[in-house]
This record gives C-alpha cells, structure tokens and sequence, in this order.
C-alpha cells in the first residue's frame, strides 16, 4: 500500500498489522500518527509500548501485545527498528510466531525504515511504502505548507525545492519553515530564494557532479567536490556515491529499450530517479559507462585495501571521467 493510500484504508478499517518501509522519514513518522490516529487508543499512557532503544526482545514485544487493554478497546505497541542491528533482535521467531495468530485488540506497527539488516516476513503485515512520493503530490504539499503561512512559491521554486531535496519530504518541511522566514513581509517565494537558503542534499549534489563531467565542465566539477569537501563525513563516502551512480546510469544505458517505471522496478528506486538519471545515461556512450564501472570497482577495492586515499580516489575518477573520449 502507497502511503497515500493509508488514510482512506485506515477510515474503512484499521488492520492488526502494519510494516512501514521506505525511506522518507516524514511519511514514516506520517504513517505511525495515522494508524495511532484511526485505532482510538483510549488512555495512551496505559496502551501505548514503545521499543526502540538498544536490544530488543521480542518475546517483550508479544507479551505486551497479549496483555488486555486498560479501559480501551484496543492498545498499540510500536516497534521501532530503523536503526537497530540483526543482533539486537532477540527471540524474532516469537514475533513471526505471533503474527499468524494475532490479537483482535491490539495494533502492532513495525517501522522498518530502509533498514536491510533485519528481514522481516511480510505476509502477515499492511506493508505501507513510505518512500519518496512524486513529484506532483510533493508540490502540492510545499504549496500547502507555505500556503499555511499566507506565503505563495513560485512554480520554478518549488522545482528547484524538489530537485534540491529530492523529494525528501522531512527535508522539505524544514526548508519551508526557513524560507518563510527568510523572506519576510515578501508574499512570495522565488526560486533566487531557494538557491538562496536551500542546502542541496548530497544526492543532488552526485547528479550534479555527474552532469558537469559530462559536459566535460571542470571548473564547475571542482567547485562542487570543493563544496563537498567541507562535509568531511559526506565527503569520505564520495567514491562510493559516485560508482553507485554511475552503476545507475549503466544499467539504465543496457535496458533503455524498457518503459522508466520498469527500469525504476528492476533498480528498486523511484520512477522520478530514473527519469532524472536517463538524460544523464544518454550523455555517455555504454563503453564510456562500462569504463567507468570498471574503474570504480578498482579504485574500491584500492580503497578498502588502503592502497589508495579518499582524496586521491576521487581525482583518479573525476580526472579519467573528464578525460575519456
């Protein structure tokens, strides 16, 4: 179930057990206030259980879930996972257990974010994606947002948020919150303003690196790996980023014959990733992409080796991209 769907779903029926993925934490954090919302958790303080800190044991879990509501007809217990380990799981065979045969008066909401450490069995489970939403259901959130504030956006700057943010809804609400501040008694939100105020998330930051190596702009090039550079901690993942990226576009170069949402499908991303990257993947030929690959695939192996820097790692990629015929 799409995450705009679960509203509806919830106001026909509230289901026993919910899975949240994705990785947008504003819809996952949407998506728990919706469910506890819509179960009429009466007393909260005696029917609501949270676990989401250090290791946790599920047979806890179950046995809170078994344990009778007081003074409600229903109790919550929230299963907080996102940043947990596989080893701080314990006992993950009496949730799967329980799951089969679970109690009518309790609601179990898992929130597994991106996590892939953990494999959860989902067919007992309302799976709801919290991932990224498209770019139309976006705007009209960032219009409504500003909108609150008696603020208007102008339609360029609400692409500019988009591309800056991804789509990052969590991202996004705080962005707004700064631009409504930043431009005062102004009604009206430009897309200066965005460039402006706005940080560009680093995802953005690697589709912008890559197009300016395609268009073999190195003076552009350098000034964005300059910019990267002041986040030391982004800055170290930078090679990896950017084979993951161009893996992307390579694999979308191979199966260009397929419509985006198949290829979006296959790589497991958003159909608006693909969109963005396919014009990127025609920039290069396929033995240009294949090359590249190739390199990355050394240079991370130099790395983990220590045969190479991170520093040195990133010159030796940007220096062979912006010289390859």
């Amino acid at each position: 179930m799409k995450f705009e769907e679960l509203k509806n779903n919830l106001k026909k029926h509230v289901d026993s057990n919910y899975l949240l993925v994705g990785s947008d934490e504003y819809l996952l954090q949407s998506a728990y206030n919706l469910i506890k919302k819509y179960s009429n958790i009466e007393i909260p303080d005696l029917n609501i259980t949270i676990f989401n800190e250090g290791t946790i044991d599920c047979e806890s879990v179950v046995r809170s879930l078994e344990t009778m509501p007081v003074f409600s007809d229903k109790k919550l217990v929230y299963l907080d996972i996102r940043m947990s380990k596989k080893s701080e799981l314990k006992n993950i065979t009496l949730l799967n257990d329980y799951l089969s045969h679970s109690s009518e008066q309790a609601v179990l909401i898992v929130n597994l974010g991106d996590n892939e450490d953990i494999d959860i069995q989902t067919n007992d489970f309302t799976v709801v994606d919290c991932n990224r939403l498209d770019f139309k259901i976006v705007a009209a959130k960032i219009r409504a947002t500003i909108g609150s504030e008696n603020k208007n956006i102008a339609d360029d700057a609400v692409q500019v948020l988009f591309d800056y943010t991804l789509g990052d809804l969590s991202k996004i609400i705080i962005e707004c919150d700064k631009l409504v501040a930043y431009v005062g008694d102004r009604e009206t939100i430009t897309s200066d303003d965005v460039r402006t105020i706005v940080a560009k998330s680093l995802e953005y930051q690697i589709f912008e690196l890559t197009e300016n190596l395609a268009k073999k702009n190195s003076g552009r090039v350098f000034e964005i790996l300059q910019d990267m550079q002041a986040k030391k901690d982004e800055y170290k993942s930078l090679p990896a980023l950017i084979y993951a990226h161009f893996r992307r576009l390579f694999m979308i170069s191979l199966n260009s014959s397929l419509s985006n949402m198949e290829i979006a499908k296959n790589l497991g991303v958003k159909e608006y990733a693909v969109k963005m990257s396919m014009s990127q993947a025609e920039m290069f030929s396929k033995s240009a992409l294949r090359k590249i690959n190739e390199l990355c695939v050394d240079i991370d192996f130099d790395i983990k080796q220590s045969n190479i820097s991170v520093e040195n790692a990133i010159n030796l990629i940007v220096m062979t991209i912006l010289n390859l015929q």
